[in-house]
Order: structure tokens, then sequence, then C-alpha cells
């Protein structure tokens, strides 16, 4: 069986060790084989150096310098998938919002279902910004609302479009490739496998607030952010197409 682990990286030189350290610690506890796949978009903080001697001594610890390239976190993923060997593969981000732990709930729902999804927005979901000294992200209000848009207008029973915390059955990628350059890409993974009758189930969990660094997203309403939120909406738009034409 086995997992796939890939972590999809932009300056995260202030916690990316520890987050290594613990998903190798969770796998050691569930005695499962595993493999972490570090995909880097030309990190500027020392994170490629970290990176490049971690691998260096782990045979199953993997990393992936995509140098030159548009920044694009679907492709980082893609790449990740394409390098990846085990019949399980997982994705999540790499700052510690996605805590390790629930590793362990990937491993005890992944043989009922095709794809397990944490979702912040369950009931029973905690985020970040719930403890007080804690201060709310700029783009956090924007994603409740888009998250919402798509439960209505895509499907009820799914909560979560943007979640980019999974665990996902190798044979729904063999023909299939991530599309986006952002978070979007989850919405149109989320319809393929509706659409296909794939199995599918959110859970709950606990969001940490991140270990150090910045949001990818681009904070305020900047230019470039009003881009990405337009990238949301069209492809909110085409899904609802596809779901119901």
């Amino acid at each position: 069986m086995g997992y796939s682990v890939i972590l999809p990286t932009l300056n995260e030189a202030g916690h990316i060790v520890k987050l290594i350290e613990k998903i190798k610690f969770n796998f050691l506890e569930i005695k499962e084989e595993f493999e972490i796949i570090l995909v880097d978009d030309n990190s500027t903080d020392g994170t490629i150096d970290l990176l490049e001697n971690v691998a260096k001594d782990h045979e199953n610890i993997h990393f992936f310098l995509r140098k030159g390239l548009k920044k694009n976190l679907a492709d980082s993923i893609n790449l990740g998938i394409q390098k990846s060997k085990y019949e399980n593969i997982i994705w999540m981000d790499a700052d510690f919002q996605h805590p390790p732990d629930y590793i362990k709930l990937f491993h005890d729902y992944q043989n009922k279902y095709d794809l397990v999804i944490f979702s912040r927005f369950l009931k029973n979901s905690i985020r970040y910004f719930k403890d007080e000294k804690f201060k709310k992200e700029s783009n956090e209000n924007q994603s409740v609302f888009f998250n919402k848009l798509c439960n209505f207008f895509l499907y009820r029973d799914i909560t979560d479009y943007t979640s980019g915390f999974i665990c996902i059955k190798r044979k729904i990628l063999e023909n299939y490739k991530l599309k986006g350059y952002y978070g979007e890409y989850f919405i149109d993974l989320v319809i393929y496998c509706k659409l296909n009758n794939y199995s599918i189930i959110e859970l709950p969990f606990a969001e940490r607030a991140r270990d150090s660094g910045t949001s990818k997203t681009y904070p305020g309403f900047s230019f470039r952010y009003l881009i990405l939120l337009c990238k949301y909406f069209v492809t909110l738009i085409n899904n609802f197409r596809r779901k119901n034409f």
C-alpha cells in the first residue's frame, strides 16, 4: 500500500525540517511505508539548501526544484504526483496549517474511500484564528464566502472546495492532471471525482496557524489578488456547467 506525501514549498525555511520530522514520526507510529516528495517553487530564503541536505540524508525523501518556471501550486503538485510511487497520495500545506498528526486519520479512512479531504468548514472543525492570539489573514472572509458559493452551486455534501489537505488513490490520477494556478485546482478535482462516482468523505480538523513566513495568497486587494479571485470564479462557473450540462 504505502503513502506518498507531496509538500509544495515556497520560502519555508523557518519550519520545513520540523514538519518533515513530524511526518516521519506519524508514519513510524502507524508502521506504513512512505516517501516524502518536496517540490520547491524556487525559494529565496534558504529553503532549497535545507531540502537538498534533508533529501541527501534520507533515501525515502526526494527533492525537486522547479527552477526558472512560473510559480504554480497545481504544477508543483503534478510534478510530485509524477514522481510518486505509492497507492495513497497525500498533499498538504508545508507551513503546519495542516497538522501532520492527521495523517493517522487518513490511514483510518483510506481503505473505505477514494478521497479523504480535511475540511475547514465542517461543524467540528476549528480555525486557527479562533485563538485570540492569532490574527485572521486578509483573504479568509473571501475564502469562506467563495466556498459557500461552491457548496450552493455545485455539491451540497462538499464544504471545502479549496482544502488542499487530501489523501487520494493513485487510480484517480492516472488519467487526470490537476488544472489551475493556485487553490482553484481543487474545485476541478472534486468535480471530476464526483462526476466519475469516486467515493469522498470530508473530515473535520483543527487548523493551526502557520509556524513562520507569510501566506502564498496575495495579501490585501492588490491587482494580482483580484486576478486570482477572477480565476476562482471562472473555475466555479466552468464547473457549474460541467455538472449541469
